[in-house]
């Protein structure tokens, strides 16, 4: 049976005290004891120095959004944001082989396997180099129609998806390649340059506000995608094998659909309501809130990328569910009570600095605070990816198609009922929460299923 109020706990440990005689090691020699162990960490050092990296990046991200918001208006920023839309759809073509690299490299990495392990990354990289070079293509095709058609703005807008596109797909594989302490270590230091370049876009925002929104938005995605690949782990001969591909393809697309769901088809659908139903105006504050969790959700997200790749192979190595998330319960213990003091922190200043700070976004402070519940959000969906390694996809999509459609019906009762943005926003957190539930839900009822010890309970 589970305790609900034990289900995070280890396993039972017996405190016992180091004896010298009839005495006790002090207090403060545990507590120093402790410390060391913590700080020879390997994990933490990994975690410290990538969340370091990432908040650096939050910093610079933090002033260049300040910047923008003096200069750029919200109904500028929500017709620029508009294109992005058509992005988060055209990611579908990946058909699920990042995903499927994402579980099996890692997978067989754990398993000692690495000559699976290269073979599934080798089509990998073919795939996802080729679909990023034509979608990026069609992108730049309608850029110049843009352009031959007086449209000089939608044409900036046009050309940024194209790099966008190429940072989400061989970017997303790129990224799915690191994987060791020092792998992250290369990660951070592409998002510490990136944040650098897009420093130096920010005086010309007093300039040309548009042209720069454009620049700052591709560059950043430009510098990062050129030093992972000039410092990626992995140096692959050009192979492809259309068998592999279709495997790799039946075992990805239904983990795909789940996590495109998840992530990429959430955030377009959103956006799509609020353009739909609010415009652009409406867009531009919702677009403003989102950039500020994205400055904010580094920390969260330097978390789970460490944790991630380990809970699928701690899955390939021992098969197990209660170590798995034996493993998940140190993020999950100290990540959330962190996230949740970051988000009362941000509903305190944000008030309090928006109005002084960025006057046209003043309306968007309501949306801002209520997004930051996500950075919570974050750290709880972690043992969403032991479904993953375990292979559970229909379990996967039910938990993300759940809380997708509750967000949808919600978001659209809002809007009829007049709660305009926070309506949809609070909409698509309550969805989240759904998905969470019945992903915890589902992992509860495997444990039963299962042959383990109940998860995280001592023996």
């Amino acid at each position: 049976m589970w305790d609900d109020a034990n289900w995070l706990e280890g396993p039972a440990e017996t405190t016992q005290l180091a004896e010298n005689g009839m005495e006790h090691i002090p207090l403060a020699a545990s507590l120093r004891y402790r410390i060391g162990q913590l700080w020879d960490s390997p994990t933490l050092r990994t975690v410290s120095f990538l969340a370091g990296g990432n908040l650096l990046g939050m910093a610079v991200g933090v002033i260049g959004s300040l910047v923008q918001a003096r200069f750029v208006s919200p109904s500028d920023l929500g017709y620029f944001r508009g294109f992005s839309i058509a992005t988060g759809y055209a990611f579908f073509f990946h058909l699920g082989l990042l995903d499927a690299l994402q579980r099996f490299y890692p997978f067989y990495v754990g398993r000692g396997e690495k000559g699976r392990a290269v073979a599934v990354v080798e089509v990998c990289h073919v795939w996802m180099a080729c679909v990023s070079a034509v979608v990026s293509s069609a992108f730049v095709v309608l850029a110049t129609v843009s352009l031959t058609s007086g449209n000089w703005r939608a044409m900036l807008g046009w050309l940024v998806q194209a790099v966008a596109m190429a940072g989400s797909i061989y970017g997303g594989y790129l990224s799915a390649t690191y994987r060791s302490g020092h792998d992250f270590a290369t990660v951070a230091r592409a998002s510490i340059f990136s944040s650098t370049a897009n420093l130096f876009t920010l005086p010309f925002f007093a300039i040309w506000p548009y042209v720069t929104l454009a620049v700052r938005s591709g560059l950043g995605s430009i510098v990062n995608l050129v030093y992972l690949h000039v410092h990626r782990p992995l140096r692959l001969r050009w192979r492809f094998s259309w068998r592999e591909w279709v495997l790799l393809l039946k075992h990805g697309f239904a983990i795909f659909i789940a996590s495109y769901g998840a992530s990429t088809l959430w955030s377009v659908v959103e956006t799509t309501l609020v353009l739909s139903f609010l415009g652009a105006q409406s867009l531009g504050f919702w677009s403003m809130g989102f950039m500020v969790l994205e400055m904010a959700n580094k920390v969260p997200q330097a978390i789970t990328s460490v944790y991630v790749p380990r809970v699928t192979e701690c899955f390939g190595r021992t098969e197990s569910v209660t170590e798995c998330m034996r493993l998940c319960k140190m993020p999950l213990l100290w990540g959330i009570p962190s996230m949740i003091l970051m988000t009362a922190a941000a509903n305190l200043f944000l008030p309090l600095i928006v109005p002084f700070l960025m006057p046209n976004y003043v309306g968007a402070v309501p949306t801002m605070c209520l997004m930051m519940i996500v950075l919570v959000l974050i750290i709880l969906e972690l043992p969403y990816y032991l479904l993953v390694a375990m292979g559970k996809t229909v379990q996967q999509n039910i938990a993300v198609y759940f809380g997708f459609g509750s967000f949808v019906l919600l978001a659209i009762a809002s809007v009829r009922l007049g709660l305009g943005l926070i309506g949809i926003v609070g909409a698509s957190l309550v969805g989240r929460m759904i998905k969470i539930v019945t992903i915890y839900a589902f992992i509860m009822y495997d444990n039963r299923q299962s042959a383990d010890e109940p998860i995280l309970k001592g023996s």
